[in-house]
Order: structure tokens, then C-alpha cells, then sequence
């Protein structure tokens, strides 16, 4: 993945934010969830994602670290970072989906722990939630010959989360 274009901001940004808030506003946890002990990977999500824009982007993204506020001039939006779920910053900034998955240290098995997943089709982030990658996949035809192996080995053994955003 070129790092350069991680996030692309397209000329119906404006819209698309506008689609996932009444989406959100409509459909709320069946969109966007998340649950007890995914909080530092969403944070750490956000904070990435913010330091991509005010990098990539800086004439439209700047981040007031002292008051931890995150300015948007393209919607003209500020996010409070310290008040604020960061998957709710991410939903009102970020044109992208997530589906945060964390490794238990008991089984070693992946599951669905948190994520913005606004344009699924056939499935939806409410009913996948909380389940293995496994689970999740049952139905894909050969999930478990040629991808279980690769997705399980795939995501990071542990989670460290940052200490500071830009």
C-alpha cells in the first residue's frame, strides 16, 4: 500500500461524510461499535488517521494539540479529541471503513472488536461483531483452504498503543 495515498480525499468528500453521519444517525451500532478493551486500538486508529491528514493535507487539517482539537476547514468542523469516541472523530473525518480486530491472548483466534463498516453488503457490522475472523468468513467458499491461515498470521500478535498524535 503506497503510504502516500493511504487516505484519499475525493471531490465527494463533503457528501460521503454527509452519508455516513445520517447512516450513523439511522442505523447507529449496526455501523459503528465498539466493544470493552478496543478503545486503545481505536484511539490509536484515530491517531493515525489525523496524523495522515495533517501530513498529507495540511492547508485543510491541523490539529491543536494543546487544546487536543482537531480542525476540518474542508467541512469547517472542529472534533474534541479528549471528549470526543475516536471512531466517532474517524466517522465525521475519514471517507474510509475499519474493522478493528484483536488477537485474545487465551486462544490466539482474531475477533471483531470494533470498527466503522457504513457500506457492507449482505452483512452488517452489528451481526459480525464479536466473532472470529473464522466466524466471520464461515461462509466465504474456501475460507478455511486458503485464507484462514494467512488472516490469523496476518494481524499483529500485540497491540501497542501510541503515546502521542502529530
Amino acid at each position: 500500500m503506497d503510504t502516500d495515498y493511504w487516505l484519499e480525499l475525493e471531490q465527494t468528500y463533503v457528501k460521503r461524510i454527509k452519508q455516513r453521519q445520517d447512516l450513523f444517525a439511522k442505523h447507529g451500532k449496526t455501523i459503528l461499535d465498539h466493544l470493552p478493551g478496543s478503545d486503545p486500538a481505536c484511539k490509536e486508529l484515530m491517531e493515525m488517521c489525523i496524523q495522515f491528514l495533517c501530513a498529507r493535507y495540511p492547508q485543510y487539517f491541523i490539529l491543536d494539540i494543546k487544546n487536543m482539537v482537531f480542525h476540518n476547514a474542508i467541512l469547517g468542523t472542529e472534533s474534541d479529541l479528549k471528549n470526543t469516541h475516536p471512531l466517532l472523530v474517524i466517522l465525521n473525518n475519514i471517507p474510509e471503513e475499519f474493522a478493528i480486530t484483536l488477537r485474545d491472548p487465551e486462544d490466539g483466534t482474531y475477533y471483531l472488536r470494533a470498527g466503522i463498516i457504513c457500506s457492507s453488503i449482505g452483512w452488517s457490522l452489528g451481526t459480525k461483531m464479536g466473532l472470529s475472523l473464522r466466524d466471520i468468513h464461515g461462509t466465504v467458499p474456501e475460507y478455511k483452504e486458503k485464507m484462514h491461515f494467512s488472516m490469523q498470521r496476518f494481524a499483529p500478535a500485540s497491540f501497542r498503543p501510541s503515546s502521542k498524535l502529530c
